[in-house]
């Protein structure tokens, strides 16, 4: 953990508080705890200083709590949990967890407060300000049938919109293959990644990102963030709890007959390009088309200009609207 992050859990947002004061909690000298809070706001942490008065949060913030989160996962989660960790700072979630290489049938959660370089589809860099978004990690061995493997983001998918909509009623709608919508704006993504034979229970990581208080800026595309659409205050770690719960009952009933097919259903009620036309972004070229939801692989369906209709997967375009 960097220094500075030991100062974040000791700052409030109703009250100033003396450098003086956090110095001697910190260990620490006075110049010291002016450093930390300077870093931290150039990392997007809002911070009050007056000179005189000391540091104060410009807003309340969630912190993560392990014990918390542990108390509330399903009975069911926890019977298989090997690892839950909460990190301040982690450069990628879903590295922490493939590295803990959990046992068949058991799962390994990694949660982080900061996250410098995690990571979206095709390499790009996603970054959130300290304290402000959820991201969260899952590596599991279950007995997945292949395609369920390969719809893993969808399933994910699945899972992330059941929770927030019954936690918040927030009207999350899904775009192929691994992004999270309200409305037209991006709220969060989703990146999974395999590793070992598909036939003989390879491990599976998915992560997960979701814009809370924040939402990133200078994109090429709008966003939003929870607390744009939700009134009161929201608890990072409810949220979480909700997420990775969901995500086991969706992944324990991908495993039973016709699980993977009513899941993708499902998936197909959160779809929010379906009868849109989409332009679809090639290795070598770009194919204006209509999509027309998925097919039992998990694969975008689209129809041509001709009326000719073909399915895509993930590893081969890129969607915009």
């Amino acid at each position: 953990m960097k220094s500075l992050f030991r100062l974040l859990p000791l700052l409030r947002h109703d009250a100033f508080q003396s450098g003086s004061d956090l110095a001697q909690v910190l260990g620490v000298t006075r110049p010291t705890v002016a450093s930390w809070a300077a870093e931290l706001a150039e990392l997007g942490v809002d911070i009050h200083v007056v000179k005189g008065r000391g540091y104060r949060l410009a807003e309340p913030i969630s912190l993560l709590n392990r014990d918390v989160i542990l108390a509330n996962l399903d009975a069911s989660l926890r019977s298989v949990l090997q690892v839950l960790d909460i990190q301040t700072d982690l450069d990628s979630t879903n590295r922490w967890v493939m590295e803990q290489q959990p046992a068949p049938g058991r799962w390994s959660i990694c949660a982080a407060e900061y996250q410098y370089q995690g990571r979206g589809r095709r390499g790009r860099v996603w970054r959130s300000p300290p304290a402000s978004n959820l991201m969260v990690s899952i590596a599991l061995r279950e007995d997945l049938p292949n395609q369920a493997l390969y719809a893993s983001s969808l399933l994910a998918g699945v899972a992330t919109a059941r929770a927030l909509r019954s936690e918040l009623a927030v009207p999350v709608s899904l775009k192929w293959p691994n992004d999270l919508y309200i409305e037209d704006a991006k709220l969060g993504g989703i990146l999974c990644e395999l590793q070992g034979n598909p036939q003989d229970r390879p491990l599976l990581a998915i992560g997960i990102g979701l814009n809370v208080s924040r939402k990133p800026e200078g994109l090429d595309q709008p966003a939003v963030a929870l607390a744009e659409k939700v009134r009161g205050p929201l608890d990072r770690n409810r949220l979480l709890v909700a997420v990775v719960n969901q995500l086991h009952a969706v992944l324990t009933q991908a495993q039973q007959d016709g699980g993977l097919v009513e899941l993708l259903a499902e998936w197909g009620e959160y779809d929010c390009l379906r009868g849109r036309t989409v332009r679809l972004l090639l290795a070598e070229r770009s194919e204006t088309v209509i999509a027309r939801g998925v097919d039992g692989a998990g694969q975008l369906v689209v129809e041509a200009e001709n009326g000719r209709r073909f399915s895509v997967n993930g590893g081969e375009v890129s969607v915009r609207w």
